[in-house]
């Protein structure tokens, strides 16, 4: 009696439904595009989010849309009211604080890390695109200064060396990035010279005075929104 042939059973933890792969690729795509409406402010805080529109929008269906959701209910983007509504979380004042108080800790142990790590030419291109935004006036808002500032912290970020403490990184600068708090007093000579002097320490590879620049400029922000809290 010939034996049979021995049939191996599905690895299902390696070999997942193929089925299921492309609506988890459309969940991860739904979530970029949200967390972008959400960065951008085209969903607002408080905001009714209609899972039905955002589906139509983004060209998918409502199943891994409602992953993506799920998600952002995760992270504390996204929320359920008691009536079942679906809102784009309102950052509270005191939680911003409290993030930026996290922020001071973690990026001035990361450029104190980073100091002497990072690519001088990248340092000399970031130098160079600051002082172009220092030529322009004050009240002038362009991405490229806001794209600078971002690119400097993901620079130090990923120059630290620890990559968990580059994920928090982000996702604290993420969560203060959607912040709104109205009309703000521009700094954008201030800011544009604490970049620098953080730059310069990294070029040099001063890691106390890469930590203290750091601590220095989220010092400011915070200043500057408690001026602000002050004088409304």
């Amino acid at each position: 009696m010939n034996a049979k042939p021995f049939l191996a059973e599905p690895d299902v933890d390696s070999a997942p439904d193929a089925a299921l792969e492309p609506s988890l690729a459309l969940s991860e795509v739904a979530h970029k595009a949200m967390m972008g409406m959400l960065l951008s402010g085209e969903l607002a805080p408080n905001e009714v989010v209609t899972e039905r529109q955002i589906a139509l929008q983004l060209g998918i269906s409502r199943t891994p849309l409602r992953e993506a959701v799920r998600r952002l209910e995760g992270e504390r983007l996204l929320e359920r009211q008691r009536n079942g509504a679906l809102v784009v979380r309102a950052l509270p004042i005191e939680e911003y604080m409290h993030i930026l108080n996290v922020r001071r800790l973690v990026e001035g142990e990361a450029a104190r890390l980073a100091a002497g790590r990072v690519a001088v030419a990248e340092l000399e291109l970031l130098k160079s695109r600051i002082g172009e935004a220092l030529q322009l006036p004050e009240d002038v808002v362009t991405p490229e200064f806001a794209a600078s500032d971002r690119d400097l912290h993901a620079l130090i970020a990923a120059a630290c060396g620890n990559p968990v403490l580059q994920q928090v990184i982000g996702d604290l600068r993420m969560r203060t990035a959607m912040f709104r708090f109205g009309r703000l007093p521009q700094r954008r000579k201030t800011v544009c010279e604490e970049h620098l002097e953080i730059i310069d320490a990294l070029m040099v590879g001063d890691a106390e005075r890469a930590q203290k620049a750091m601590h220095h400029h989220v010092d400011q922000v915070r200043l500057m929104i408690l001026a602000r809290l002050g004088g409304q």
